[in-house]
């Protein structure tokens, strides 16, 4: 039966990355089922990994002039790069849960189940203001149980502010924003203009000599940048001093990148972007959507200073829609779509379950990432310059299509199961214990060369 399931999840990144003839290289080991969940969550897991690496064996061949090189892909393993943050270790112990004790479930007066979202504190401090309460969940909890969920939800939502109301997902499949994303390829690929064949010279790794600009927070868009550093992009990591962070996604998601920080209000350090821009070869941005635009540095306007880039936008709802507009996470795209109410409906809870992992965010960010070396890949024989398109929310769509498999009987895996794709880094932060990335291409698995930086401690100049 696990040949049989392995076989299926090769067939699922064959659509993935257009290519009926990926099983001639692709090899899928482990079990079929490794989290425990109603979804086929480590089908996900292992695809986008898998997709991910197709993507640098197109771009390996690219530079070679030979066949794609052959993938492999273990399902134990990249389940574990899926809970990456979770089994982080440093100093032998756990980093602080990125939690804020405001965030999570909450009772309205309707009987219906609302998410805050509160990591960041101007998100905290808003929504604290905005209910008129003090920062005590439990005077939230009474303050919530006054509103309906739904007006709520848009009150929270004008505001800018980070909440979702729990839905069925057949009030998801009914919404307009559902509806708006399920016109949307998973991963949009689109030419932004033209420009030169680029072929980057031969190398023992598919993206070396490569220079990304990560201008992305939390999930991810880090993991994207954090995936093509182990592929062996120069990725430089840029930041502002004035922009809250998530310690532990920070270190999770730091390795093999420098950390620089520019505030683009100030002309000089816009001036400064637009000069790592000019010699870079992918930007990717996670912003709230418009937010670079704004300044000047949209898809369209990044293609006229670097004609040939490849700049990639990962959204929470997606570019079209009622919501494309509005800030967003893994766990809050979750609950309104659905998905944390159908496992509470089979589990029988009292609250909404999220998925045993933040999957939509690490499946979006190896999406990222096999978008951006295909279009890299293109770059090399068609020239021009290349927009790639994800979203949370279509790679929940994308999950949801696959249809329940109850898997929430298996065990849990356990940090020490983990422990044969570990590694360990000394790093600024103390000794790391991480998990190692997954996959491998050509039988060489990618690494990072360098531990996770602290904040601003690099300059914004390319290595």
């Amino acid at each position: 039966m696990g040949q049989r399931q392995n076989s299926e999840i090769v067939t699922e990144v064959a659509s993935l990355v257009q290519d009926p003839d990926i099983a001639e290289r692709l090899t899928v080991t482990g079990p079929a089922d490794v989290l425990p969940s109603l979804y086929r969550v480590t089908t996900v897991a292992t695809a986008s990994v898998a997709a991910a690496a197709v993507g640098a064996s197109r771009l390996l061949a690219a530079r070679g002039g030979g066949a794609p090189p052959e993938v492999t892909v273990d399902t134990r393993h990249a389940s574990a790069v899926f809970r990456s943050e979770r089994y982080l270790r440093v100093a032998g112990k756990p980093p602080p849960s990125p939690w804020d004790p405001i965030s999570g479930y909450y009772r309205t007066g309707d009987d219906r189940w609302i998410q805050l979202h509160c990591n960041f504190p101007h998100h905290r401090n808003g929504i604290l203001d905005l209910l008129g309460t003090p920062g005590e969940r439990a005077a939230v909890e009474r303050v919530i149980r006054r509103f309906e969920a739904e007006p709520l939800e848009l009150e929270l939502h004008a505001m800018g502010l980070c909440a979702s109301m729990a839905r069925s997902e057949r009030e998801w499949r009914e919404h307009r924003q559902a509806r708006a994303v399920d016109e949307l390829p998973l991963v949009e690929v689109r030419r932004l203009g033209d420009g030169p064949a680029l072929a980057a010279p031969p190398a023992e790794t598919p993206a070396a000599g490569l220079r990304v600009l990560d201008l992305t927070r939390v999930i991810a868009g880090p993991v994207a940048g954090r995936t093509l550093a182990a592929y062996g992009a120069d990725v430089l990591r840029v930041g502002a001093a004035h922009l809250p962070e998530v310690h532990t996604v920070l270190v999770d998601t730091g390795f093999g990148k420098r950390n620089a920080f520019l505030n683009l209000r100030v002309t000089a350090d816009a001036r400064r972007l637009r000069e790592l821009i000019a010699s870079a070869d992918v930007v990717l941005q996670a912003y709230r959507p418009m937010a670079l635009d704004r300044l000047g540095f949209g898809p369209e306007a990044v293609a006229r200073i670097r004609p040939g880039i490849v700049c990639a936008t990962i959204t929470a709802y997606g570019r079209q829609g009622p919501w494309s507009g509005l800030r967003g996470f893994d766990s809050l795209v979750q609950t309104a779509s659905g998905i944390a109410t159908a496992a509470a409906a089979v589990t029988r809870s009292d609250r909404p379950v999220p998925l045993p992992a933040q999957a939509l965010d690490h499946s979006t960010g190896y999406l990222t990432v096999y978008g951006v070396l295909d279009a890299l890949a293109r770059r090399a024989t068609e020239g021009g310059s290349w927009h790639v398109g994800v979203s949370l929310t279509r790679t929940g769509r994308w999950l949801q299509g696959l249809g329940h498999h109850d898997t929430l009987a298996l065990p849990d895996p356990t940090r020490e199961e983990a422990e044969e794709f570990c590694a360990t880094m000394n790093s600024e932060f103390g000794p790391l214990s991480y998990i190692r990335p997954a996959a491998t291409v050509a039988g060489v698995a990618p690494s990072w060369s360098s531990p996770p930086a602290q904040l601003g401690t690099s300059p914004a100049v390319w290595a």
